[in-house]
């Protein structure tokens, strides 16, 4: 026998109550001598001795009642009477991991880890002793759905099971654990079951040490048995990255993208082909990877060609039967354009176009004959300072400073609107430039320049030239030059160069430095700045400063600045699942209603655009499949799509070693590795305390007190 509440064993100690009372109460008696009692005597004696017998009776009694109210408020539980009415209570919380690697099928199994989890946790719920309570959370990367706040509504929990799916989000159980641990502390049921339900795969326990720990500090109250139901899958091949390359997606012109197939099998995969659709229409014939070693990737390069302008949705897709049918195809949306301008306005034209500031800019940006240009899905139109206040902003997406140096101050608030809007500012320094008007006016008044200007470097004494970094390319704009095959822009020589000092709009610009110099300086800054984005070179865009012009990389950067700026409104259409879609708009979509529709399903959520302070933001967070997502802004009508694809940890078959499984035995009541749900019912039950008897004490008592009653009321009666 156990008691689940043991403390209230302290309850015994009342026990002296009765006895107190009955010392206090005793009959005393003042004796007297008087000669007729000795007649009496006889039977004086005999009514004492049944007196005495009659107080001992009413004092057991009222001891037992207090006895078994103690014992009661314990309540002992005892594994030698099964009865389903006396069974003791259950507050449990089930987690049933709902991440991708559950849709896995094992080798030896017919279904997929997720329906063998819902099994288990159906047994579960069967299992429970009438009256107890539990939750139902479905967890992958948070802290889960379902019911959270244990119920003793079964029906609920029931529902919840059988309604349940997995999603293509990836793993980590440690929300979920932790919540569901935190909610049972302030429960009053004394037996806690924590039941956990997932595969061995390590991508679930990435937060392993956390888990661990959680589960030691809580298992004096709380009984965690874990079930693992994976086991080693069949070959499983995955498309792990889907990237678009080209930095400008023009239509008819040729879109590069990169495709990485990898093989999470123990065997190698042969011909392996992938094929490209745009809309869901073939391209072409399949591309074919001869070979991937397992534990391998192949990337191919592939291209595509877009007919129309606008939003284009990119899949690859191998044709394989294996494990995880999920990852055997990825998505990306691709916003198309026919023709995109620039206004270069040059600081220092010169006595002869080849001698003008924005000559290279010119010719890296439109890169064709003259008779070529109209064709071309680049235009650049090039401009003096002066012309600055007549020029038509609105038929231009980026402009470009070089060496201007500087602008009338009514120019200004007709710059931060067109950056604000989306569009994209680009400045290259020179001799020309007044320092003050880009650091005060700019910089510090606009909060436009994500840097500011300082001296010149390098300094004097210091060596002549200043070199690009060799290595360690992290931003997306030069992230290309990691491909040794795409050459260096470590032999940029860079003779004059501002040094650019970002200070605290590091974070209120979101500024980054995209590229620095071999001694650490920043080579190039960018920021966000409304809907557009702003680009702050430290040195010339000629070749008076630097020679980066007359390299074949200029070509590729000066495309991926203008690139940049124009997927800047669109640099969340590729996202991952399980995170949160952001879109900024223009303050008039304030207040709108949208509505978000799932691979043009019928049933779609409707949200409202929130104001910010340079315009106005859609969230939606309740993307849990990988595929393409609509968004549709009613009034005006407005249609934007974007991708979600998994993460591709969920492919991966590693397990936890030998080692981790071992400290989980530790810290868990039970550890199982089993699909068999008769497994798990069986050890909860032996591990449950059996039935209560607090019930039944408590019935006895209360006839006791009803006996003790009767026999106090008949024994006061005269004699």
């Amino acid at each position: 026998m156990s008691f689940l509440n043991p403390a209230m064993l302290f309850g015994m100690t009342a026990l002296a109550i009765p006895i107190i009372v009955h010392l206090l109460n005793r009959r005393r008696f003042k004796k007297i001598q008087w000669a007729a009692m000795r007649f009496l005597q006889v039977s004086l004696e005999r009514n004492q001795r049944r007196m005495k017998v009659e107080d001992w009776i009413l004092l057991l009694l009222r001891m037992a009642i207090v006895a078994l109210i103690a014992l009661a408020a314990s309540r002992p539980a005892t594994d030698w009477l099964k009865s389903k009415g006396l069974s003791s209570k259950v507050t449990a919380s089930v987690i049933i991991d709902s991440s991708a690697s559950m849709l896995k099928k094992d080798a030896s199994e017919q279904e997929n880890r997720f329906s063998i989890a819902r099994k288990i946790a159906d047994e579960v719920l069967n299992s429970l002793p009438k009256g107890s309570a539990t939750s139902m959370v479905l967890g992958a990367n948070s802290s889960g759905k379902g019911i959270k706040e244990p119920t003793h509504d079964m029906a609920r929990a029931q529902k919840v099971l059988e309604e349940s799916k997995a999603t293509h989000r990836g793993s980590d159980l440690f929300p979920a654990i932790q919540s569901a641990i935190t909610t049972m502390q302030d429960r009053p049921s004394s037996q806690k079951e924590l039941v956990i339900i997932t595969d061995g795969e390590a991508s679930a326990w990435r937060q392993y040490e956390a888990i661990t720990r959680s589960l030691d500090q809580s298992k004096k109250d709380t009984n965690a048995i874990i079930v693992l139901v994976g086991k080693d899958p069949d070959e499983n091949l995955a498309i792990t990255r889907l990237d678009q390359k080209t930095p400008i997606a023009s239509v008819d012109q040729p879109v590069r993208l990169a495709v990485e197939v990898t093989n999470f099998g123990n065997a190698e995969a042969n011909d392996v082909e992938v094929q490209m659709s745009i809309n869901d229409e073939p391209i072409g014939d399949p591309a074919v990877i001869e070979a991937i070693p397992p534990g391998e990737s192949r990337t191919i390069t592939t291209f595509v060609e877009l007919s129309n302008p606008g939003y284009q949705r990119i899949s690859s897709k191998i044709n394989v039967n294996d494990a995880l049918e999920t990852d055997n195809s990825r998505e990306i949306v691709i916003r198309g354009i026919n023709k995109a301008r620039a206004l270069l306005v040059d600081g220092q034209p010169g006595r002869d176009i080849t001698e003008s500031e924005t000559f290279f800019l010119q010719n890296a940006l439109v890169p064709v004959p003259p008779e070529l240009t109209d064709s071309f899905f680049l235009g650049a139109d090039r401009i003096s300072i002066g012309d600055l206040a007549n020029a038509q902003l609105d038929d231009y997406r980026a402009i470009f400073l070089a060496n201007v140096s500087d602008f009338p101050d009514e120019f200004l608030p007709d710059l931060i609107n067109f950056v604000e809007s989306g569009g994209g500012l680009v400045i290259f320094p020179g001799e020309n430039i007044n320092v003050s008007f880009y650091n005060k006016t700019l910089h510090e008044k606009a909060q436009l320049l994500p840097a500011t200007f300082g001296e010149i470097i390098p300094e004097q004494g210091q060596e002549n030239t200043l070199t690009i970094q060799a290595s360690g390319y992290n931003h997306p704009l030069v992230d290309l030059w990691n491909d040794p095959g795409a050459g260096t822009l470590s032999n940029v020589k860079t003779l004059k160069a501002y040094k650019l000092s970002l200070g605290d709009t590091l974070s209120k610009n979101k500024a980054t430095v995209a590229l620095r110099y071999n001694d650490g300086s920043a080579a190039v800054v960018e920021s966000d700045y409304g809907l557009g984005k702003v680009y702050q070179f430290s040195s010339t865009a000629d070749t008076d400063w630097n020679d980066l012009p007359v390299k074949p990389a200029f070509l590729p950067i000066v495309h991926r600045v203008f690139g940049s700026i124009l997927s800047k409104q669109d640099s969340g259409i590729n996202i991952n699942v399980g995170e949160t879609f952001i879109r900024k708009g223009p303050s008039s979509w304030t207040g709108k209603k949208a509505t978000i529709s799932y691979n043009d399903s019928p049933t779609a959520s409707e949200i409202s655009a929130t104001e910010e302070s340079n315009g106005s933001s859609i969230e939606y967070n309740n993307i849990n499949e990988s595929g393409i997502y609509s968004l549709t802004i009613h009034d005006p009508f407005e249609l934007i799509q974007f991708s979600a694809s998994g993460d591709p940890r969920e492919s991966s078959p590693e397990t936890l070693s030998d080692a981790q499984k071992e400290r989980l035995r530790e810290v868990s009541l039970k550890f199982l590795e089993t699909t068999d749900p008769q497994e798990i019912s069986a050890a909860l039950k032996r591990e449950r305390k059996g039935a209560e008897l607090w019930p039944v004490l408590l019935l006895i008592a209360a006839l006791i007190t009803v006996l003790e009653l009767f026999l106090s009321q008949k024994f006061s009666q005269e004699k």
